[in-house]
């Protein structure tokens, strides 16, 4: 079983404060995750229509997007020590300049370029939320706000689905994520106590202390490589295969993200089992969703390896949070980071060696 353990300086009630800086946390996951990260594999085929310019960019952007996204989890790791709502602020800033680069993308360079700065964000953000809602949230309810932060990239993708449906420009859905990621990240700075902690001599080098995370580094990596696949190329593949239109791929992102809506339960599925069984029985659900959406020709059987990829990859995140918090309670911020960035390093192998 896993026992929590937590920052002894959390509150003992809930505040309104308290309740502001979880939601302004999951808005800040929902924009730099769901909609700044994600949400170029999701936009590209509409975007590719609009600027035939951008024929080609989605293996270097997906590959460049990964790479961004481990350099800034780890820097976000150890910064967020110290000064994790600077950090949390940054992170919104970074992945809006990236999404304005989007949104003006000509070329394919441009939009790799732009995918780089974006996925920059959300690497700044995980490391800087845990130990913030770990130092403001009451104990009963920490290891539940990790999890619904955590899952925030679900809603995010449901945005950024809905947003290409519902507009007529691909590059609308850009100008609000935007918007989002800065005011959440502006937000959470506000709304998040000062942490007073300084960073301790013994622990000012990259590599300490990761011996207690050795196994759920490599199963990170591995479960990342998999998922890339769906990440990068999930909509592209559909389409390709007549199963979707380029106009219609925000029913895509939907599906996947209203099935990580199920990675609210993840914090009690940890629990009860633990969080190594946790991992397998998630990554076991995102080996067979990936099949699912490069093997099938069904419609069905697509929409269904969408939600299922959705729920379980949640599930698997928000597991190694969860675990990072328990193997390394009192460094919990770059604990994540590091798992994080094992699981964007198997990322962004698998972006770079498969293909549609």
């Amino acid at each position: 079983m896993l026992k929590r353990a937590f920052h002894s300086q959390s509150p003992p009630t809930l505040t309104m404060r308290t309740v502001g800086l979880t939601v302004a946390s999951v808005v800040l996951i929902a924009s730099t995750y769901g909609m700044a990260r994600f949400g170029v594999g999701l936009l590209y085929p509409q975007m590719l229509q609009a600027e035939p310019g951008l024929e080609g960019a989605l293996r270097p952007a997906g590959t460049a997007q990964f790479a961004s996204y481990c350099v800034a989890v780890l820097a976000g790791g150890q910064m967020s020590r110290s000064h994790p709502r600077a950090v949390a602020a940054v992170a919104g800033l970074s992945a809006a300049t990236g999404c304005v680069g989007l949104l003006m993308a000509q070329s394919a360079v441009a939009f790799t370029a732009a995918a780089f700065v974006a996925g920059s964000g959300a690497g700044l953000a995980s490391p800087a939320l845990v130990p913030l809602l770990d130092r403001a949230v009451p104990t009963r309810w920490a290891g539940t706000a990790q999890a619904a932060v955590n899952s925030g990239t679900g809603i995010g993708l449901v945005l950024s689905g809905g947003l290409g449906l519902a507009s007529t420009s691909a590059g609308t859905p850009w100008v609000f994520t935007a918007f989002a990621c800065v005011a959440s990240g502006s937000a959470v700075a506000l709304l998040a106590p000062a942490m007073s902690v300084p960073v301790r001599r013994h622990d000012t080098t990259v590599l300490t202390g990761l011996e207690p995370l050795v196994v759920p580094l490599a199963l990170a990596m591995g479960a990342g490589g998999i998922s890339a696949y769906v990440w990068t190329y999930g909509p592209s593949v559909l389409v390709e295969k007549s199963l979707v239109s380029p106009g219609h791929t925000g029913w895509l992102w939907l599906t996947v993200g209203l099935g990580g809506l199920a990675g609210l339960l993840t914090s009690q599925l940890v629990e009860r089992v633990g969080p190594l069984p946790a991992f397998a029985l998630s990554a076991a659900g995102i080996s067979a969703a990936t099949a699912g959406v490069a093997l099938t020709t069904s419609s069905l059987v697509a929409v269904f390896s969408l939600a299922l990829f959705g729920s379980c990859y949640m599930a698997l995140s928000s597991t190694l949070i969860l675990w990072a918090r328990h193997l390394r309670a009192s460094d919990s911020g770059n604990a994540t980071a590091w798992l994080f960035l094992a699981l964007a390093l198997g990322q962004a192998m698998g972006a770079a060696v498969t293909s549609p």
